[in-house]
């Protein structure tokens, strides 16, 4: 697998992997209802787990999620460059200052966003036979994706909720197989918003820095999942 291959294949799969752990079992929660935050998530994790589009279509907006996505973590990268350089010192991504990053997520954000969306169709879709380049790089994401699902567990706490808008607080939980130790705790808060029928729907994954388990320790789980492949 070509270098240029291999570098966008790391970059869009950074999106995705908040994506796979939404399949994983949802612990401690109980009393849920219909029409609650808590009760998408659940609908979205059965969702991920069955490879059911059509529910994932209901409580996911995938653009939205997709978009904030890929802005917020361009902003991380480039706001953390340093930091990130010191990490993990042998990856020449973080070898660059803020403005590369920036100008770097910028120009290859429609190829990135490309990649991911495709991906999720291959995940949806097991049977689809892939014809391109693109395609075959997609169905390989996909397949990494459904090894990831299973080794993955999330605590939620209570929804926040303001007028039309949720916040939830997610932890991740890594099992101690060789893809649950990529990452043995992550934290995210899942924002959702009501919609006409009064389900909730999700529009953006958030993580941040200043949190425990948060936006560094996915980028090291993704830095081990690198090491994993022989990619360094």
């Amino acid at each position: 697998m070509g270098h240029a291959i291999i570098q966008r294949l790391r970059r869009s799969a950074i999106l995705l992997l908040t994506l796979v752990f939404l399949g994983g079992a949802y612990t401690v929660y109980a009393d849920w209802r219909d029409r609650t935050p808590e009760a998408a998530l659940m609908q979205i994790a059965h969702a991920v787990r069955t490879e059911d589009r059509q529910i994932f279509d209901t409580y996911v907006d995938e653009d939205a999620v997709l978009e904030t996505m890929y802005a917020d973590t361009a902003a991380l990268l480039a706001d953390n460059i340093e930091v990130l350089h010191e990490r993990h010192p042998s990856d020449w991504f973080f070898r660059h200052d803020s403005a590369f990053m920036r100008d770097y997520m910028a120009q290859h954000r429609a190829e990135h966003m490309d990649a991911a969306r495709m991906a999720l169709d291959f995940y949806f879709d097991a049977h689809r036979v892939p014809v391109t380049k693109e395609d075959g790089n997609a169905r390989w994401i996909s397949d990494e994706m459904r090894a990831f699902a299973a080794h993955y567990t999330v605590d939620m706490e209570p929804a926040v909720i303001a007028g039309d808008r949720a916040l939830v607080l997610c932890r991740i939980h890594g099992d101690t197989a060789e893809n649950g130790r990529l990452l043995p705790e992550g934290s995210v808060t899942m924002e959702l918003v009501r919609q006409e029928s009064g389900r909730w729907k999700l529009t953006r994954i958030m993580t941040d820095t200043a949190r425990a388990n948060g936006f560094y320790a996915f980028v090291d789980a993704a830095e081990r999942y690198w090491e994993l492949q022989g990619w360094d």
